[in-house]
């Protein structure tokens, strides 16, 4: 179990697919929320007066190469890099789409469901590492 309280949301166009893929293969260290689009994200907002315990933030956004706009318009903006966050892209993606993805942020990329397994222990130690 992660010993750090880590959201994880999944959004994008695929993300009905990967959010039980997600929920069925992670069961055991996260509980994902599913949102229809990257505006609905929860932001937290930071009190000035107490250092907040951190939490760690893990988005999944499941797409498509032509939603790479949408994304990356989306981690362009000051709203995207508030709090902890990982961002990771599941998708078909070509080297340059990653590259673009990188640029902007995104630290992981998946092509298919069963990579998921591959990544989860990246991602629980990405969290414990928020904590510390």
């Amino acid at each position: 179990m992660i010993a750090v309280e880590t959201k994880l949301w999944i959004t994008g166009p695929e993300s009905e697919r990967w959010f039980d893929a997600v929920r069925v293969m992670w069961a055991a260290d996260f509980h994902p929320e599913r949102f229809a689009s990257l505006r609905e994200l929860p932001l937290r907002k930071r009190n000035l007066r107490t250092q907040p315990t951190p939490i760690a933030e893990v988005v999944l956004w499941a797409g498509v190469p032509e939603g790479i706009l949408e994304l990356t318009r989306w981690l362009g903006s000051p709203a995207a890099h508030a709090g902890h966050r990982l961002y990771i892209a599941a998708g078909q993606w070509s080297d340059a789409e990653r590259s673009v993805l990188q640029r902007f942020g995104v630290r992981l990329t998946v092509a298919e469901l069963t990579d998921l397994i591959a990544i989860q222990p990246i991602v629980r130690d990405w969290s414990l590492r928020v904590s510390q």
